[in-house]
């Protein structure tokens, strides 16, 4: 693993610009960065003093803590050997430092020096006074690196108020900058959830980033397959060199900073009023002041580690006898009850470690939320130790999740086998169906499992009613319950008839459900009804309503803290379905962000699903590599989890990509794989997927059946009223040179900015209309509609050359050949007219070859060759092959 310093600058551009602007200005004396300890001080410094270098002497001194108290001694690799008494003389130094940063021989013209000064906030008073007139009297420039401006001894902070130094503060890397170094540092494909862990974990800390990447690969959690670096479950504290930069940060606190850090760190979050009744007020000011520490202002004021790296490694160096008086000590002033998800789950965790008793409703509690937090290890933790024969059916359910979160689904099914039946309370019957649902759509193809868990929660709901009834305990409450849990089952076989594709009998069904659901305050029923709709509405076209829905929906989840995160994956991907096929790309990226939050564990499990759809995104803008490279990462993060079943998916559309950029080698690989994958999922994506699969297949053969398979299979969606999925294989046939399938695709109503530039396109082709086909592919309204801008082009040569109008052919191929020599990002969205295969088939016809002949040269099949020459002749518009001459290539 590379250091930070042998690593490219990544994500600061932009500061570097501006220090150079400030380092050039001639009414200013100097540049100073601020920023914590790690965050590319001293590299964004190298940056800018190389590019300086041409211009100006540069010079660089380091302070550091063991020269605080000696004067001068920061200067000291700038100074000449001087005696005792110069050494004790301001004057004397000054000199002997102009002499070599001015030496007398360099003329007048010299340029003035430029001197870094790294870690200023360690500098002797003596130098920072000299530097300080030296720079007044505008004699140097000065490049001042710091953790703290209020650190600097008084000279230089005065000037920076006045305004002759620039200030500037380096932030944390973005998410997509992240990517970026990972991507850098370990030269590979990265799944886009990883890096974002590696964010959140590190706090966008540049240094803490490469430590992270080291010290997770040594361990094992970051792993490669197949060319794609993701990232497992990862708690175990820092150790190694990360450890080592931790605990360097940490080393500089008093006892009482230190206490302090150690309690914040073992009892997060800890509200400030807490701190403050513990006599911490002082320490938390010097924590905060050393960004080790931060408060969250919304609501309660919250403290907690700065990076979550801190809290893990205070953790673990916390002795267990010192982690039992401090608990001691917190909780005689923490309140005895939070509804905060982590405050609880940390609580029951310190005092598990602690060896104290933790009562079994708090440990199922507990359990529940590290489940919906999918954190395994805690739920399992937690579940393991609750004694109460009562809540044994209710611990099974929570370690059954916990496995079925680990991937282990056998032991998951096992486990809550029997729990529904033998339940004693509605929550552990729907917790236990509902695993039973995720388990029988992981494992199994059918919908017959998922009627069977239906039945058996409605009988479970009879016998628990039948039992509080005959027990006298069938109170208003209860029967709120039992109403709650009978819409529960009603919605669950909604969500069946929705994966059957049954969207207009289910709308009006699950629309009555909604409105009971908010009738009676069904928060929950609400919110399942509300992506169920989102759901029906995307599949039928119309994905601008269903983000009404979905987001709703997503709202309810995210406002509702740790009640409603089971769902959160259920609601995010119908939500990110409707926001693909809407072409909201922003709300999507923001959606995925939000999940980051609620979630980092989350967002390992939805890593494939994440990138498939920065993928699709990239298809739609037309840009090919970018999607496929998307792809890769995204098959690899599903072949770990696929809630929804959409590998098969993944893989045909990379197949795709592949074959069009004549990767044969990797689109067979793809096909042989999509082929291995069970059908999963509703009727509307196994569908998208059969076609997907088919459109791979003639990509890469030609064979001029599978393109009739193709129509075929789009008309069965038609029959079945699937009009998202019969848009998207009509638009297939249409990509690969179908032009029977204008006039359904003008019929079709879907809503987006697809659909639209969809419509005006086949108008155009439909109409003959030349030059609105050129108008299409020129100034496109949209993204989406850029994406067809090569095949508006390749249609409107087409129907010039029908019609034999030479200036109509002339002006198009004009309009080509332009787009094809524009900008580089024009021809990174415009494909070529033909695929790389069909030009060496097209190049050997025009040499008069036939097509036995053309198969043997090619290696290929004469079936194949007899595919690729009618695709040649669909895309150039010609109807022989008389008409398929050197020159009409070279056009």
């Amino acid at each position: 693993m590379q250091g930070f310093a042998s690593q490219e600058l990544v994500g600061r551009d932009r500061e570097v610009d501006a220090v150079l602007s400030a380092l050039r200005s001639p009414e200013l004396r100097g540049a100073l960065i601020v920023a914590e300890a790690g965050m590319g001080k001293s590299a964004l410094a190298n940056v800018v003093a190389g590019k300086l270098a041409q211009e100006m002497p540069v010079h660089r001194i380091h302070a550091s803590s063991a020269l605080t108290g000696i004067p001068f001694g920061a200067l000291a690799p700038l100074l000449p050997v001087l005696s005792a008494e110069d050494t004790d003389s301001p004057l004397a130094v000054m000199r002997a430092l102009l002499g070599r940063l001015r030496p007398a021989g360099a003329g007048s013209g010299q340029a003035t020096p430029l001197v870094v000064v790294d870690d200023a906030h360690a500098l002797d008073e003596s130098t920072a006074d000299l530097l300080s007139q030296l720079m007044a009297s505008g004699r140097v420039r000065i490049l001042i690196l710091t953790r703290s401006i209020i650190d600097i001894p008084a000279g230089i902070p005065a000037q920076v108020w006045s305004g002759v130094i620039a200030r500037f503060h380096l932030h944390p890397l973005t998410d997509a900058q992240v990517h970026e170094l990972c991507s850098q540092v370990l030269g590979g494909t990265v799944l886009s959830t990883t890096s974002a862990d590696l964010a959140r974990r590190s706090g966008g800390n540049p240094m803490f980033i490469l430590a992270l990447l080291a010290e997770t690969r040594r361990t094992g959690s970051l792993t490669e397959r197949h060319g794609v670096w993701l990232m497992g479950v990862n708690a175990d504290p820092p150790q190694g060199r990360l450890a080592d930069l931790l605990k360097a940060q940490l080393s500089g606190l008093s006892s009482e900073e230190r206490e302090a850090m150690e309690i914040i760190a073992l009892a997060e979050p800890v509200p400030v009023a807490v701190a403050f009744r513990l006599g911490l007020h002082r320490s938390v000011d010097a924590l905060t002041a050393a960004n080790l520490v931060s408060v969250e202002e919304a609501g309660t004021r919250l403290l907690r580690p700065r990076h979550p790296l801190y809290g893990q490694l205070v953790r673990h160096m916390v002795p267990a006898a010192r982690s039992a008086r401090l608990r001691q000590r917190v909780l005689r002033v923490l309140p005895e009850d939070t509804e905060s998800m982590d405050g609880l789950l940390r609580s029951v965790g310190w005092s598990l470690d602690c060896g104290a008793t933790v009562p079994d409703d708090t440990l199922l509690r507990a359990a529940y939320m590290a489940n919906n937090f999918f954190d395994s290890d805690f739920a399992l933790r937690a579940a393991r130790e609750i004694q109460d024969p009562a809540l044994q059916p209710a611990a099974r359910v929570q370690t059954a999740r916990a496995h079925y979160q680990r991937a282990n689904f056998d032991a998951a099914q096992e486990l809550v086998t029997g729990t529904v039946e033998q339940a004693a309370d509605l929550t552990t019957v729907k917790l236990g169906t509902l695993l039973r649902v995720q388990l029988h759509q992981r494992l199994a193809s059918d919908v017959a499992g998922l009627d069977q868990a239906r039945r058996a929660w409605q009988e479970a709901i009879e016998r628990i009613a039948a039992e509080a009834e005959a027990a006298g305990t069938l109170d208003d409450e209860l029967r709120a319950d039992i109403e709650s849990s009978w819409r529960g089952a009603a919605l669950l076989e909604a969500l069946i008839d929705v994966a059957k594709g049954a969207y207009s009998s289910s709308e009006a069904g699950i629309s009555s459900l909604l409105e009971k659901a908010r009738s009676a305050g069904d928060i929950e029923a609400e919110l399942v009804s509300l992506a169920l709709l989102g759901e029906i509405h995307s599949a039928c076209g119309r994905a601008e309503t269903a983000m009404v829905y979905t987001r709703e929906a997503l709202g309810i989840v995210n406002r509702s803290d740790h009640r409603f995160l089971n769902y959160h994956e259920f609601v995010l991907h119908r939500h990110l379905s409707a926001l693909l096929w809407a072409g909201a790309w922003d709300e999507m990226a923001n959606s995925v962000n939000q999940d980051l939050v609620i979630s980092s564990r989350s967002a390992l499990r939805i890593g494939g699903t994440v990138d498939m759809c920065l993928a699709v995104r990239e298809l739609r803008r037309g840009d090919m590599p970018a999607a496929l490279l998307k792809l890769t990462a995204a098959v690899e993060g599903m072949r770990t989890h696929d809630p929804e079943g959409h590998l098969g998916l993944a893989l045909a559309i990379a197949a795709q990509l592949a074959a069009g950029a004549g990767d044969t080698d990797t689109a067979d690989e793809m096909l042989a794989e999509c082929d291995k994958v069970p059908p999963r999922g509703g009727l509307s994506t196994r569908v998208i997927t059969r076609g997907n699969r088919l459109a791979a297949g003639y990509a890469r053969t030609n064979d001029p059946r599978i393109l009739a398979a193709l129509r075929e299979t789009a008309e069965q969606a038609e029959e079945q009223g699937l009009v998202a999925a019969e848009f998207e294989l009509r638009c297939l046939s249409m990509y690969l040179g179908d032009p029977t399938v204008m006039n359904r695709l003008l019929k079709l109503e879907v809503e987006g900015p697809r659909g639209r530039a969809v419509n005006i396109f086949a108008r155009a082709v439909l109409d003959h209309d030349i030059a609105g086909l050129l108008r299409f592919a020129a100034e496109p309204a949209d993204p989406d509609a850029r994406a067809l801008g090569p095949l508006a082009l390749q249609e409107a040569l087409r129907l010039a050359k029908a019609s034999g109008d030479r200036t109509q052919i002339q002006r198009v191929q004009r309009v080509i050949s332009k787009t094809d020599n524009g900008t580089s990002s024009s021809r990174s969205s415009t494909a070529p007219i033909l695929t790389r295969r069909e030009t060496d088939v097209a190049s050997l016809v025009a040499k008069g070859l036939r097509n036995a002949e053309i198969a043997g040269r090619l290696h290929l099949s004469v079936r194949t060759v007899e595919g690729h020459i009618y695709r040649i002749f669909e895309k150039l518009g010609i109807g022989k092959r008389e008409e398929l001459t050197a020159e009409l290539l070279q056009e």
